[in-house]
């Protein structure tokens, strides 16, 4: 049994202090949370290298169809894991308007842009 396993298991311990499980439940989501907040910093990278390609290239930022692959893959992998669609979809949203607003900024600096600050 893992570290994580007894944490987990303690939390459902009836005999554990209510303000020790609430610890416990919110050291959990802390660690999920950084690992989000790490998926959000990977994920955006990667963007800011598709939008220099994109730049480069002279591909629109916009790119509905994909748009809709991304927002079609949360909706199905939240209803296939009891999740509100419509909230991961909301989520996604907000992920790609973020990422169309870098894409942006970097598709209107030119690489001898780069000496500017």
């Amino acid at each position: 049994m893992t570290n994580r396993d007894r944490m987990l298991r303690s939390v459902h311990d009836d005999e554990v202090d209510p303000s020790d499980r609430l610890a416990a439940l919110r050291g959990e989501l802390d660690r999920i949370d950084a690992g989000l907040r790490d998926a959000l910093r990977d994920r955006l990278r990667v963007c800011e290298e598709v939008g220099r390609l994109k730049r480069d290239h002279d591909i629109p930022v916009m790119q509905p169809a994909r748009v809709d692959q991304v927002t079609r893959g949360a909706r199905e992998y939240a209803e296939r894991n009891e999740l509100d669609p419509d909230y991961l979809e909301a989520v996604y949203r907000l992920i790609i308007a973020e990422t169309c607003r870098v894409e942006d900024l970097l598709v209107a600096e030119r690489p001898d842009d780069s000496t500017r600050s």
